[in-house]
């Protein structure tokens, strides 16, 4: 019985900042958007100005909100927000990184066999570009991002905009996991060279090799 845990009572100002979260996946808040004041946001949550006080230091210390001296309390307008931070916590909690990395290996090594069988010149030409560009970064950050294009590419060369689109419904939770998997010593160059014997699978038209290169370049992340 060891699977049960111990129920933690939520304070109040914990219900606020799950129902602020809620509405920041939602949509329903912005980055940048200006939040009621204290006393209004009370009154509104039928709750005491200490609480919201106490939820809104917690959404600060998250990066969450920004609160600033005689001007009030606004949503960051970091990549905590952007990317649907909140949501993609959900998704890692509720699948796991291992399903995610799984399903990531069957859709792309489909997807560069379509790539390399319907591969046209201009195609070919997006893809090195996107290679190409790749090399030039030198941050992780802005490195996961061009990795991704790369792969996002080959993706809208196998023309099935249904598997592209399942692609690219994984990039935030990608970008996210590959962050520790990219600060692993060497790991950025291997991908480099990874990327290059898929571009010259894809550019031999030889599907066969290219769907065996994608495999093994997924694989290698998964280690």
């Amino acid at each position: 019985m060891e699977k049960f845990k111990t129920v933690k009572r939520a304070t109040v100002s914990d219900i606020i900042v799950e129902q602020i979260k809620q509405l920041i996946i939602d949509g329903e808040l912005i980055p940048g958007e200006r939040l009621p004041a204290e006393r209004e946001l009370a009154e509104m949550l039928g709750v005491s100005r200490p609480s919201v006080r106490e939820a809104l230091r917690a959404l600060s210390s998250l990066g969450v909100v920004d609160i600033r001296s005689g001007e009030g309390t606004f949503l960051s307008s970091n990549d905590k927000l952007t990317l649907d931070y909140f949501q993609i916590k959900q998704l890692q909690s509720r699948y796991g990184v291992p399903a995610l990395v799984e399903a990531r290996l069957i859709l792309e090594a489909e997807l560069v066999s379509l790539a390399t069988k319907r591969c046209s010149e201009f195609d070919l030409i997006r893809i090195r570009e996107c290679h190409e560009f790749s090399l030039q970064m030198a941050n992780s950050d802005e490195f996961l991002k061009a990795d991704f294009d790369f792969h996002m590419a080959i993706a809208i060369t196998a023309q099935n905009s249904y598997l592209a689109d399942m692609l690219e419904m994984t990039r935030d939770l990608l970008l996210e996991y590959n962050k520790v998997i990219i600060a692993r010593p060497g790991q950025m160059q291997r991908a480099i060279e990874s990327h290059y014997t898929i571009l010259q699978a894809i550019g031999q038209q030889d599907a066969k090799v290219a769907r065996q290169k994608m495999i093994c370049h997924i694989k290698m992340i998964m280690k």
